[in-house]
């Protein structure tokens, strides 16, 4: 037998329901009294429209994003074009407030920053779940206490460790604080599907009144954005999607999926079933229902009629993470889209921010 033949199984079973669906429609609505599939959709897309928030108006989306790329005109316009990944981690210690200091000398002040819990429950700014691609100890970071992580070197391991000797994971309140202090527009992106988050995320903007016109809170996971939109509306939400989120924990073109989350097949067939009723339902239905503004999307997974088709939905695209000039350029001039990338390094042969 040709196994080939086997990744034909997925369309032929989407063919087959699609056929059958449609003529069970038709024939319930010709030969039954009562409709029950028209009814239950009619009640699903109720619901749905109950449970939907709203996205921020546009004048407030423009105070965090500023002007889209492609619709700017006038010089005096706020664009933000690039976004410093996790504080141009490439440049300085990633997630650090060297690195954010860095980005404001460097004329960026758009920062994307990961937020994930301590086993004590203190916010911080750090990315992994480990300590140990970034220093030489192999620590669980939600298993282990702040006064055990705050005085751990973040910069052993860094290209640059001799400029930024001694650097520190800082508190959220700490980054907070001094990107508002130097006028910076942030994401604050939460890193895992923790419920403890959302009252840290709200309680955030409720003693930093001003962050609802600098700051925009992204996450993979949608269950976190719409909790976090639900308390309060007015905060700029985004979703960040790559293919195969929650079945495998990387994606990269030509390679393709990383390695599985789960071993037991039951629980991958179940991650790789969210995946697949995520990809469907993000552009169909959760967009609306979270009242997205915008989705930060894997370069990888990137096409223009993606941009456009987000475009017609009101969403905004976000890429990441873009690191070559070549890149940039593309993304930039002919694309005309905001991308997150690793390092400030050659930005000013994309656009104006010095270099």
């Amino acid at each position: 037998m040709n196994t080939d033949f086997l990744k034909l199984i997925p369309s032929i079973l989407t063919i087959i329901y699609a056929t059958y669906g449609t003529w069970l429609l038709v024939t319930e609505i010709f030969l039954s009294f009562l409709p029950f599939t028209i009814i239950f959709t009619c009640i699903v897309a109720l619901v749905l429209q109950l449970l939907s928030i709203p996205p921020p108006d546009a004048k407030a989306l423009e105070a965090v994003l500023g002007k889209e790329p492609h619709l700017s005109n006038e010089p005096s316009d706020y664009v933000m074009k690039t976004v410093a990944h996790r504080g141009a981690g490439l440049d300085a210690p990633e997630n650090s407030l060297e690195a954010f200091r860095l980005c404001n000398e460097k004329g960026c002040n758009a920062i994307e920053f990961d937020v994930t819990l301590t086993s004590d429950g203190i916010p911080i700014v750090y990315h992994d779940k480990t300590l140990e691609r970034m220093t030489d100890i192999n620590k669980i970071v939600n298993e282990t206490k702040w006064e055990e992580l705050q005085n751990i070197d973040i910069s052993i391991k860094h290209p640059f460790k001799e400029r930024f000797t001694n650097t520190n994971i800082p508190t959220l309140d700490q980054a907070v604080a001094q990107m508002l202090a130097c006028g910076q527009r942030m994401f604050i992106d939460i890193k895992d599907n923790n419920t403890e988050m959302v009252k840290v995320i709200l309680d955030l903007f409720t003693n930093n009144p001003d962050l609802v016109s600098t700051a925009a809170v992204t996450s993979f996971f949608p269950n976190i954005i719409y909790m976090i939109r639900k308390g309060n509306p007015k905060i700029v939400c985004c979703l960040a999607w790559r293919p195969n989120v929650f079945a495998y924990d990387g994606y990269k073109y030509p390679d393709g999926k990383g390695q599985r989350r789960q071993a037991t097949w039951y629980k991958h067939f179940f991650l790789c079933f969210c995946d697949v009723l995520h990809s469907w339902a993000l552009p169909r239905l959760t967009y609306y229902v979270l009242g997205l503004s915008a989705i930060l999307l894997h370069k990888d997974a990137l096409s223009a009629e993606s941009i456009l088709n987000w475009r017609k939905k009101g969403v905004r695209v976000i890429i990441w993470s873009i690191n070559s000039p070549i890149e940039k350029q593309q993304i930039a001039r002919n694309l005309k889209i905001t991308y997150l990338t690793d390092t400030l390094t050659g930005e000013s042969t994309v656009h104006s921010i010095p270099s």
